[in-house]
Order: structure tokens, then C-alpha cells, then sequence
């Protein structure tokens, strides 16, 4: 029958699909799905093997022991919903009978399950067993609510089945339906991947249907890694586009005209002088390739990365100096304006006589200090000027910009950074990180910027001595920190939380709680408390008084993670430390160490201690980062609000690694031998499926 109905190009609309009404349209489009290729394309979260589907009487305590998850189904025979008494939590708790026995489901926090769930209901439920006193109990399971009605009603007419996310009124079962539906109808499209890249893979029609309706002989272990010849299939069309995307953009910048920035013996001399001490040779190779870009008379666009410590400061120093030394003005943006004032100490200190000719622009100024240092930068006497967000204002004008140093580049949005970059005559680009970047991220975050690398810290550095501790024995921290404290030197403690309540599922001890241990185990010490609460000047006040000396001990939140430069401090403890990414501890290590003396990390943490061990073995922040990559994913790496990470659907940036380099030399080849009409029309819709065009 459904071979007689009309074919569906792939870029049809599902509102032209049986079923789909305003309320389901609407839904699918709160998913990012309008079309029948992003249906197809919006993969089971999970599937579900016949095969392994579980009797509760087969059950029993061991389970719980080995934290095994395990898939049961059966009938819903009670729901109710309750408050504990201990810490007033929600409570859901519901009886799942499958003719052989009984398994209690408990919920926490999540009391719309008792509106959501009915007695009677058939339901998948996925987790660990344990055996409590009242018997087997699943807490926090995840489910599918396949409703009422016969267990053999053709649900289980394959090994196989996938299961599909609720999407508001839109359930699971109705998404599977629409997903066959699809599938029968969908008109093959055509082939836009070279043979280099096709060659062992499915095409794409027969590769959504080998993940929208597995064989029975698939390997459950392969689709639940997603690493099937269909899933490579899918990875290698949303990768291929991307690479070609960034080859274009790429190619594009190569071909515009850049200021060619003059250089000289006299200017070399000139740079030379404002240098405090000897360049790494890591250091000099990059400015050189800074330098290379700068003089050819073309765009730089440069990504300098390097570990904690490297030295970025001095070597994008070095290259708005070559600007400003020349006659032009160059910018350095960074995220936060403590880092904002502590960037333009550093450059007043090198410029010593000169460091009249430095600006710093922050948004809180005072009125009469916001104008006077606007037409410093608009009359071009500003040659160097640090600043924040501000300096994206219209109200910014500059005379001759031909260099942009952004610090950070993930925080800042891509409509941000293009507003600055509109206020000079596409001025040259380097981007500076101060997370070290494996190179497969590298390459898909900034794919068509150049790199330069530091890899080798400048001599002197002291090397950290980083120890795991148990809560039980964090005395012996705060003996090491008495221990600095009474040699002179300094100490950050680092909290995760502001308030209790900030974390009501997990108990964590506040800022508040640490407050009071740090006033009742240092009373002589002399606190200052920072956190991302406190008003700017306030907060800029407080960091102030601990990198002069004033305060001995500096309790924080992660505000101080970089850019404080307190060669006197020399030990920190943090708190919780199971609550922080591998790139961020290893970024809050880097505040200590920074001078002559020995300086010691202390994490203090009862869970996770495997995953957290890894800084114990390496102070190497590009090992530090890949583990960090493969434990929590490039979203998690970032920070959830990362908007420069492409939103793949099939392909993983840490798991395609080597496919996207693949992607990156056949997008290269494709584009000398020239893209048809087709291909480009392909492309155009990859990009608006994958928000592509969002990347920098």
C-alpha cells in the first residue's frame, strides 16, 4: 500500500505526514525537527534487546552490588506520591508486577511522575537493583511508558526496539509510527560524499534504516557505542559538510587582503627591549609565525594555545606591540575585568615609560573615566587598549585597529567577536586559550584558524606537588596550608557552591560553612572572599588586597580559575574537588606555583577518586584535557552554554576524531577539484541543519 503513495523528498515537511497536526508540528519543532531528514535524522535514544529483557523473580541483590543496569517489563499495579521526613524531598514511588514478582521504582525530586504514570500502564524501566528490606528496589530509573493493551501487540516484531525521547504532547510510540512511516516513503537522495569516504559504508537512506529498525543480527554492543557502518555513515555526511563549511571559509580569508604590518631591525630591537627575560623557544617559534602572518599581507586568523603557564601573555604582547610600535591600535579581549586589570598591570609593567599608551576599557567605569579613555581610543593616542565586553559597544570607535587578541574565545559569542572585528578594517585575529585544546577539538571548534602551540614552560618554573586527600584526613591540608601560611607565603581555598541550596540533591559544604572552618583554623590570617556574586569593583577590591599581600588567605569560587598571577601563593586546597572538570582543576593548579618557592595542590574529595587521580600522575594540560574530553564530552568540557561547538546529531568529536581529520583531507580535494550546483545546494542545507554557520 504504501509503495502506490507518493514518495517523500527528504527535505519535505513533516506537517505533510498522517498525523501531524498543529500541537505535534509544534513540538517537533521545539526539537529542531521540521523536516522528514531531521525525523530520520533524531536517532532512538536507546534500544531495547529483546534478548536481554529480564524476569524480576531472576533478580536479586547482586545486581545493586555491581551497579549493573538491567531492563525489565511489566504492569504498573500502584503509584503514589509522598514527602521523606528527613530532608522534605519528593518521593515517587510505584510497583512494577511482571507475573513473576515485584519490583518497587522510587523516585526522588520528580513528583509529576505521579500525574504523568497510571496503574496499568506497561512500562520499560532501565537501572540498578538493590535488595532492601522491603525488597528489590530500583531507584531513579530511567523509563518508556509503553501504555495498556497486549505485550505481543507487533511491539517486539524485531529483536530490536528503538526507543524515541518524549517530545511534549508528542509520546515515544507516536514517533516510532511517524519514523516508519517515514522511512517507507522517503525518496532516495543523492550521493554528496567523495568515494574516498563511501567506500565500506551504507548509503544514507539504507543506513537510517538499519538504526531506525536494527536486523536481528546486529550487534547490540556496536549500536549502543554508536560505532555501526550505518552510525560511521551518518558521521562521515554531518563531518564531511562541516569540513567543507570551514575549507571554504578558509579559503575566503586567504584570498582578502590584509594591512601589511611593517617590520624592521629597529622595531626588532624595540621588541626586544620591552622583554623581561629570554624567550622558550616554543615562545619564539610562535611569534614568528605570528610575525609571518602579520607581513604577508593577508588576514591572520591564529589560534595560540598553551598549557598553564606557557607564557601566551607575552608572545600576543609581542604582536599588538608590533602593531602599536608601527602606528596602529591593537585590542586584547578577555572575559572578566579581573582578568581585564590584571592583563593591563602586565602590559604597563613591560611598557615601563610608555605605559601612557595603554587604555583599559571596563563597563562600570565612571562616566567622566569612560569618556575620557573612549576618545583616547577614538584619536588613536590609545595605541594598546584591554577591555571586556565594553569594548563591543557602539560607542567604541578606534582610529587605525588592526589587530584583535581575544583571551578565551569559547566565552565570547560569535556575534560578539564579529561586532568587534566591524570596527577596524578586518583587523588581523589571534585567539588565545588558556584550556589546552586536543587537536581533533582544535580542529572542529577553530578549523579555520592556523596554530601555534606552546609546549614547554619558560625555566624557573617550579614543578606543583598535587595530592588526593579523603575528607576524613583533610587536617593534613590545612597542616600544609599553616605550614605556607607561617613561612610567609599565601593560600587559595576553592569552593564550589555559594549557598547550600545550590546543590539540594548532593549535601556540599557552602562558602559559608568554609567561612567559619577557615576563621576557626586561621583566626590570625587575615580573609578575603570572593565568589560571582559580589559587585565588579567590589570583587575587583578584594582580589586586589590578596595580590598585594593584604589578605594571607583567599577563599573563592572558581572567579580566580585564570588570569591571577600571586607568585607568593603557594598552596591551594579545593573543596568537593569531584564537582570540577579534569581542564579545570588542572587550570586552578596553575594560580600557585608561580614563583621560587615549591608550591602544593590539595584536592580534597571522597568520590571519583579514579577520575581525579590523572592530576596526580601529569602536569601535562594536553593529556589533562583528552581524558577530560573522553570522560565528559566537548558540551561538558566548555561549559554547557558553549556556543561555538557544532551541533552534530551522529558524529562525536572525541570518538570520530580520526574520521574528522579524514573528512578535513577529502573536503580539501573536493574543493581544488571544484563543487557542482547540487553539492553546494547540499551543503547549504547541512549547514542550516547543523547550525553550522554559528561557527568561528
Amino acid at each position: 500500500m504504501s509503495g502506490a503513495l507518493p514518495l517523500y523528498p527528504l527535505t519535505s515537511k513533516v506537517t505533510a505526514m498522517r498525523g501531524v497536526g498543529p500541537a505535534f508540528a509544534e513540538a517537533l519543532e521545539g526539537a529542531g525537527i521540521t523536516t522528514v531528514k531531521e525525523l530520520l535524522w533524531s536517532l532512538p535514544y536507546r534500544y531495547v534487546d529483546r534478548g536481554s529483557l529480564r524476569k524480576i523473580a531472576e533478580l536479586d541483590g547482586a545486581w545493586g552490588a555491581e551497579r549493573e543496569v538491567v531492563t525489565v517489563q511489566g504492569v504498573l499495579k500502584d503509584i503514589r506520591s509522598t514527602t521523606t521526613r528527613v530532608r522534605r524531598m519528593a518521593l515517587t514511588e510505584a510497583l512494577l508486577q511482571d507475573g513473576t514478582g515485584t519490583l518497587r521504582l522510587v523516585w526522588f525530586n520528580q513528583s509529576y511522575l505521579a500525574r504523568a504514570l497510571r496503574p496499568g500502564d506497561r512500562i520499560l524501566a532501565f537501572g540498578p537493583v538493590a535488595a532492601t528490606r522491603t525488597g528489590l528496589e530500583m531507584r531513579g530509573p530511567a523509563f518508556e511508558n509503553l501504555g495498556k493493551g497486549d505485550p505481543e501487540d507487533g511491539l517486539w516484531s524485531r529483536r530490536y526496539l528503538p526507543l524515541y525521547r518524549r517530545l511534549g504532547p508528542l509520546g515515544g510510540r507516536f514517533r516510532q509510527r511517524l519514523v516508519q512511516e517515514a522511512l517507507a516513503r522517503a525518496a532516495e537522495p543523492g550521493e554528496w560524499l567523495p568515494p574516498e569516504l563511501t567506500r565500506g559504508i551504507p548509503d544514507t537512506l539504507s543506513a537510517l534504516r538499519l538504526l531506525h529498525q536494527p536486523p536481528d543480527d546486529a550487534d547490540a554492543g556496536d549500536l549502543e557505542a554508536h560505532a555501526t557502518p550505518a552510525h560511521r555513515r551518518l558521521a562521515c555526511e554531518e563531518l564531511f559538510a562541516f569540513a567543507l563549511g570551514v575549507c571554504i571559509r578558509k579559503a575566503g580569508r586567504m584570498a582578502r587582503r590584509g594591512h601589511a604590518v611593517p617590520t624592521s631591525p629597529e622595531l626588532r630591537e624595540r621588541l626586544r627591549a620591552l622583554l623581561p627575560f629570554r624567550l622558550t623557544g616554543a615562545q619564539r617559534t610562535a611569534f614568528k609565525e605570528i610575525v609571518d602572518d602579520l607581513t604577508s599581507g593577508r588576514v591572520m586568523n591564529r589560534l595560540l594555545q598553551g598549557d598553564v603557564g606557557s607564557g601566551k601573555t607575552l608572545v600576543a604582547f609581542l604582536a599588538l606591540a608590533m602593531v602599536a610600535e608601527t602606528g596602529g591600535q591593537g585590542a586584547l579581549l578577555v572575559p572578566t575585568e579581573v582578568l581585564a586589570r590584571q592583563h593591563a598591570a602586565t602590559f604597563r609593567r613591560l611598557l615601563g615609560d610608555g605605559a601612557d599608551r595603554m587604555e583599559l576599557l571596563l563597563g562600570p567605569m565612571k562616566a567622566a573615566e569612560k569618556r575620557k579613555a573612549l576618545a583616547r581610543i577614538a584619536s588613536g593616542e590609545a595605541s594598546y587598549v584591554v577591555g571586556t565586553h565594553a569594548l563591543f559597544q557602539e560607542s567604541v570607535a578606534f582610529q587605525r585597529l588592526q589587530l584583535v587578541v581575544v583571551d578565551e574565545q569559547h566565552r565570547f559569542g560569535v556575534r560578539q567577536r564579529e561586532a568587534i572585528k566591524e570596527k577596524g578594517l578586518d583587523p588581523h585575529w589571534l585567539v588565545m586559550s588558556a584550556t589546552p585544546i586536543p587537536r581533533s577539538l582544535a580542529l572542529a571548534l577553530f578549523g579555520d584558524l592556523e596554530q601555534s602551540v606552546l609546549d614547554e614552560l619558560p625555566p624557573g618554573r617550579q614543578p606543583i606537588t598535587t595530592r588526593l586527600v579523603a575528607p576524613d584526613d583533610a587536617e593534613a591540608a590545612w597542616d600544609r596550608v599553616e605550614r605556607e601560611l607561617e613561612a610567609g607565603r599565601q593560600a587559595f581555598v576553592i569552593s564550589p557552591a555559594i549557598d547550600p541550596q545550590d546543590e539540594a540533591k548532593v549535601p556540599l559544604r557552602d562558602i559559608q560553612a568554609m567561612e567559619a572552618l577557615l576563621r576557626a583554623r586561621f583566626p590570625d590570617a587575615p580573609l578575603a572572599i570572593v565568589h560571582g556574586r559580589l559587585k565588579a569593583d567590589e570583587l575587583a577590591a578584594r582580589m586586589e588586597a590578596f595580590v598585594k599581600g593584604e589578605a594571607r588567605l583567599l577563599l573563592a569560587t572558581t572567579v580566580v580559575e585564570v588570569g591571577v598571577d600571586v607568585p607568593n601563593a603557594t598552596v591551594m586546597v579545593v573543596d568537593h574537588a569531584e564537582r570540577f572538570g579534569l581542564s579545570q582543576l588542572h587550570q586552578l593548579r596553575g594560580r600557585v606555583g608561580r614563583g621560587s618557592h615549591r608550591s602544593h595542590f590539595i584536592m580534597l574529595s571522597a568520590s571519583e577518586t579514579e577520575r581525579l587521580r590523572v592530576l596526580t600522575e601529569t602536569q601535562d594540560g594536553f593529556r589533562i584535557a583528552q581524558k577530560d574530553l573522553e570522560l565528559r564530552g566537548p558540551g561538558e568540557f566548555f561549559g554547557t552554554r558553549q556556543a561555538g561547538l557544532p551541533r552534530f546529531q551522529a558524529a562525536d568529536l572525541v570518538r570520530d576524531r580520526l574520521l574528522l581529520q579524514k573528512c578535513r583531507e577529502a573536503a580539501e580535494k573536493a574543493l581544488a577539484r571544484g563543487l557542482g550546483e547540487a553539492q553546494r545546494d547540499w551543503l547549504r542545507q547541512e549547514q542550516a541543519r547543523l547550525r553550522l554557520a554559528e561557527i568561528s
